[in-house]
Parts: structure tokens; C-alpha cells; sequence
């Protein structure tokens, strides 16, 4: 297949910012501590998830393009991926995907599930300067416009 020999032969960029198990934060709370003082925007997503994919492949430029030059950090947090960390590099380097990564565990994962109120993947959600978060308004599939508003607002507060 075409796309899989893209995949393996693009290299990762020193852009790229991982969070190993020794050091991957353990919860919510941790993901936020790490945040402070930032705006990010957190995708919540896994390479085995075709949703997930999909935005990633349509909005990701978009994205990166209309917030270029304002303060806005990306955070990438991949779930139920613990077994797939070649994959992960790759669907990495391959979208480009600058910004910091963590690979989570289980109790990661559904810590912050449950704490934005999450019902699945992929989901998006907005870490404030001041360390609060919102659940991105965009839905599924992804309202841009929704989304830079919603991050416009926050970045202006």
C-alpha cells in the first residue's frame, strides 16, 4: 500500500516533544501543571481510530495555519496505543504533527475522559493559560470555525 511506505519513510522532526512512560504525567491534574501558563489545544486521539485520522488528515493545517504566530501549543495525547509506539512515531512524523506527545496509559486515559466529559475519540479539549479547560465546542466532524472562535475567545480573556 502507498500510504504505508509514505508512513515508514518520513522522519521525525526535532519539533516533536515526547513524554515517555518514565516521565509521561500520570493524571489530569498532571497534564495541566505541565500546561501552566499556556494555551493548548489537546487532541485526544489513537492510531487505530479512523475518526481520529480523518481529522487529523483534514484539519491539522488548518488548524496550525490560522493560530501561526499566536500562543497556542498542541499537546497530542494518544490512547489504548501502548502497544503501538513504532506506529505512533510514524502517524506522527507522517501528519507532522509539532507539538508535544504522550503515549497514555489506561488510568491517563480515563482520568481525562472523565474529567472533560469525553464519550469518545477523538476528542478535543481546550487547556487555559490559568491551568482550567473546556471541552471544544467544534463537535464531530470538526467545526473549524467553531474551534478558532473558541480558541480566539480564550486566547483574548
Amino acid at each position: 500500500m502507498v500510504i504505508c511506505r509514505k508512513i515508514k519513510n518520513t522522519k521525525l522532526d526535532p519539533l516533536f516533544i515526547f513524554a515517555f512512560r518514565a516521565t509521561t504525567p500520570q493524571t489530569f491534574k498532571d497534564v495541566l501543571n505541565i500546561s501552566i501558563g499556556k494555551t493548548v489545544l489537546l487532541d485526544m486521539w489513537g492510531t487505530w481510530c479512523a475518526p481520529c485520522l480523518k481529522e487529523i488528515s483534514h484539519n491539522t493545517d488548518s488548524i496550525k495555519n490560522y493560530f501561526k504566530g499566536k500562543e497556542l501549543d498542541y499537546l497530542y495525547i494518544a490512547n489504548h496505543d501502548l502497544d503501538n509506539e513504532i506506529k505512533w512515531k510514524e502517524l506522527i512524523a507522517y501528519y507532522n504533527l509539532a507539538g508535544t506527545h504522550i503515549l497514555a496509559n489506561k488510568n491517563l486515559t480515563r482520568d481525562i475522559m472523565t474529567k472533560v466529559k469525553g464519550i469518545g475519540f477523538p476528542t478535543y479539549v481546550i487547556i487555559k493559560k490559568d491551568g482550567t479547560f473546556v471541552l471544544s465546542s467544534a463537535g464531530y466532524p470538526m467545526k473549524l470555525d467553531i474551534l478558532f472562535k473558541q480558541i480566539d475567545e480564550i486566547l483574548n480573556e
